[in-house]
């Protein structure tokens, strides 16, 4: 990451900014690389903070140690805070290098997501990851002279909530911007999310080139930024044309024409509210439900004859418990009293809720039941016996006016390779080799005219 930055700009930063910090690779790297520049580490975690304290005195030990101590600077903050609030160093060949914490926005307390939405000033969605956040509020406060080198997940290459950001990088002529994909393979081993290096240089009074590449390719590829912005950049890393923003053709068809399209239920606490069968039976019969967890080992329809056969990491028993329900069973009693001894009920998703328990106004019942994620084709699952699901999983429900021949016919459709191969087209690329739909992205699949037509 330092190698790149020097490739792209000509001298060298005054001050270095390593956003999270962690143990310190990046904060000793950049003062061995550049001795006349000022580091600040900057990481809200007191443990590893002091492990990187331990790294700089073992490098230290070799170099000038009152000249290294007094170069590095550890800030125990949030860098969110702490980098809008003055006192950071001022702005001046500053560069924040570094690994964001890529902790996703469903882990963040609503409060906290709400305030990270509004220091980027809509830069980015609420549905944003905390890395997500911290490029686009330290994009917008770069002064002239300063830029940034950030490794990111690769999900805000084509997301929705980052479609601002992207339209703000590209639209920064000034400034060089280079974006070099990591494939997860290439670098980390067994990890599932593939990674992206984002550089963007500092101003210059000419226009700068936008240029993207993999890791390891020795020559990247410079795109036109006199064109329109793309709506998605993951796949131009492949060499194949970055997609224009999409147009739908008012004579073209698609999914959400005929059904709507929703995620399974987020309960906040899945070993929780998911109960094997042995403790549902305990239950009152009204107070669970069938609920699907996996589609891999169900076959094309679930009716009763599947469901006798369905293995127990398909199949279980959702909590669908209303507070009278707990009221009038002990054993309901028993199981929420043990969850809020282990402070099930302080999590995120549970807070909002009026009765932490409660899921009843959140569960769905889709008519065709399809897995997000895979690696070769996507699984439908035709949900004949009115089970809801998991969020893992994605729901499809018939409008009344879709016809019951419009319904086998679509179906059939996306099963078939043709279908497979439109479903691919709206997914997104993740890392080992994996494919994943976002339900934006099946609402706006395109439909054969002949199929909805009949």
């Amino acid at each position: 990451m330092l190698d790149l930055w020097d490739e792209i700009e000509e001298s060298s930063p005054d001050v270095v900014i390593d956003v999270g910090a962690g143990v310190g690779v990046f904060t000793a790297e950049a003062a061995k690389r550049w001795p006349q520049a000022k580091v600040v580490a900057v990481d809200i975690n007191p443990v590893t903070l002091g492990l990187l304290a331990v790294r700089l005195f073992s490098d230290s030990v070799t170099d000038s140690a009152k000249d290294f101590e007094a170069r590095v600077t550890l800030v125990r903050e949030d860098f969110t805070t702490w980098f809008v609030s003055g006192r950071a160093p001022e702005p001046g060949r500053r560069l924040v290098l570094g690994n964001p914490p890529y902790t996703r926005a469903q882990l963040l307390e609503l409060a906290e997501r709400e305030r990270l939405h509004e220091l980027t000033d809509g830069l980015c969605g609420s549905r944003a990851s905390l890395s997500t956040v911290i490029t686009a509020l330290t994009l917008q406060r770069l002064a002239p002279s300063d830029g940034l080198s950030l490794l990111l997940p690769a999900q805000w290459l084509e997301s929705q909530y980052a479609r601002k950001l992207r339209s703000r990088l590209w639209n920064e002529q000034r400034r060089s911007v280079e974006l070099r994909l990591v494939e997860s393979e290439d670098l980390f081993g067994g990890a599932q999310v593939d990674a992206v290096a984002l550089l963007v240089g500092a101003e210059r009074d000419t226009p700068r080139p936008f240029r993207i590449g993999k890791w390891r390719e020795p020559e990247l590829e410079e795109l036109d930024r006199t064109e329109p912005v793309p709506d998605s950049w993951r796949q131009a890393f492949d060499h194949s044309p970055m997609l224009e923003p999409q147009t739908i053709l008012k004579e073209q068809f698609v999914l959400s024409d005929l059904a709507e399209v929703h995620r399974g239920v987020a309960t906040g606490a899945n070993a929780t509210f998911v109960l094997d069968e042995t403790v549902a039976l305990g239950l009152p019969v009204d107070a669970t439900r069938r609920v699907v967890t996996r589609l891999v080992d169900l076959p094309d329809d679930l009716d009763s004859a599947a469901l006798s056969s369905a293995s127990d990491r398909a199949i279980g028993w959702l909590l669908t418990a209303t507070k009278l329900h707990v009221e009038q069973s002990a054993a309901l009693r028993a199981l929420i009293k043990n969850a809020e001894e282990n402070e099930i009920h302080t999590r995120v998703l549970c807070q909002r809720r009026s009765d932490w328990f409660d899921l009843t106004a959140e569960v769905r019942c889709p008519d065709v039941i399809i897995g997000a994620m895979t690696q070769k084709r996507f699984k439908l699952v035709n949900n004949s016996i009115g089970a809801t699901l998991t969020n893992n999983l994605y729901g499809i429900t018939w409008m009344r006016t879709t016809t019951s021949k419009q319904r086998r016919d679509v179906l059939r459709w996306l099963r078939t390779d043709e279908g497979q191969q439109a479903l691919t087209g709206v997914a997104r690329r993740q890392g080992a080799g994996l494919i994943k739909l976002e339900p934006g992205g099946l609402r706006r699949l395109p439909l054969p005219s002949e199929i909805v037509s009949g």
